[in-house]
């Protein structure tokens, strides 16, 4: 990831001082969702925040949607990325611009109800040994009307041992809306943030599983939007996902299911603060993984691809028909 120092001058914030949440909304070509999305930031029950967006080289309106709200609203930084430099590194540049204690990313199709901030930083204000705090959620559709909830990973994950947290995050089949939770600045420190790779969001929640405790809370406070230019939706080629995540075109042989148990047993390695015995349970989840979720086949399949284009949809596919869609995914809306 880069330093802060490395981005231009010019598009930095210096704010009078430091609130106490930033939200980040990293963005390309939003103009459709966008203003909703930057809204529902403003309207908080809890306004001590800032609200950071960066534009990838959009060429739609999501300049001067930004800007003009930014005009109303001090609250409102606009930054861009003259070229598109990968939607990984545009969500590590809006963390690395924040100055908030608390810290979210916030999609630009999804959005907050009021009081997401207010009762999730009430829980960290509350539980120091929470890291991320997140909610139930509200699935929407195009036009905005709930269709279905979601629990997320948290709700199972809430255990005393970070190696239990691991297993939970690691293990289960979910869909990582909790990626997108209320962390603490100081747990992402040196950590991976958004790594350019397929499944970085599980990655990063399985490392911040080893740095601290998960928090749910039942009601739901955050909206996810469901709709067809959604990238996750998308049934796009292992070489397309891996552009949109590191905006490198020149790599082509990827194994992201490979690629992802890897960046697992570098966490497990790496984290400082974990006991030995922790380690070792950590280290007998991975070996769990192999047989869990269909992961040796996934492996298997990611790297046919590289020789097939789209042979990973067609397996996919062809899993949901016969046994459905993992939780939290919806196939056709």
């Amino acid at each position: 990831m880069r330093s802060v120092h490395e981005y231009p001058a010019e598009l930095k914030k210096t704010p009078n001082a430091s609130p106490a949440a930033t939200i980040g909304i990293p963005v390309y070509n939003g103009e459709n969702y966008l203003e909703e999305a930057i809204s529902s930031a403003l309207r908080q029950t809890f306004d001590d925040l800032e609200v950071l967006v960066c534009d990838n080289a959009s060429t739609d309106r999501t300049a001067e949607i930004v800007k003009d709200l930014a005009a109303s609203d001090k609250r409102v930084t606009y930054l861009r990325n003259e070229t598109n430099i990968g939607a990984a590194r545009n969500y590590n540049r809006v963390w690395a611009e924040g100055h908030g204690r608390y810290f979210k990313w916030l999609a630009h199709d999804d959005r907050m109800k009021p009081e997401y901030l207010e009762r999730t930083m009430s829980v960290l204000d509350d539980r120091s040994e929470v890291v991320l705090c997140n909610s139930r959620v509200d699935y929407i559709d195009a036009e905005g009307a709930v269709f279905d909830q979601y629990d997320g990973i948290l709700a199972v994950a809430d255990h005393a041992r970070p190696s239990d947290r691991f297993a939970a995050i690691v293990l289960r089949s979910h869909s990582c809306v909790d990626f997108f939770g209320l962390v603490r600045r100081d747990a992402m420190e040196n950590s991976l943030l958004h790594g350019t790779f397929h499944g970085a969001d599980r990655a990063f929640l399985a490392q911040m599983a080893l740095r601290g405790g998960f928090a749910h809370i039942p009601e739901p406070l955050v909206e996810m939007r469901e709709h067809p230019n959604r990238y996750t939706r998308q049934n796009i080629s292992v070489q397309a996902r891996q552009t949109w995540h590191d905006g490198d075109q020149g790599r082509r042989f990827e194994v992201p299911s490979l690629i992802l148990y890897r960046k697992y047993q570098d966490i497990v390695a790496q984290e400082g603060s974990l006991a030995a015995d922790e380690r070792r349970r950590c280290n007998q989840v991975l070996k769990q993984w192999w047989f869990t979720n269909w992961n040796s086949l996934r492996v298997a399949v990611d790297g046919v691809s590289n020789v097939i284009p789209g042979f990973s949809t067609f397996a996919e596919n062809a899993k949901v028909r016969l046994f459905g869609a993992a939780p939290g995914h919806f196939t056709k809306r």
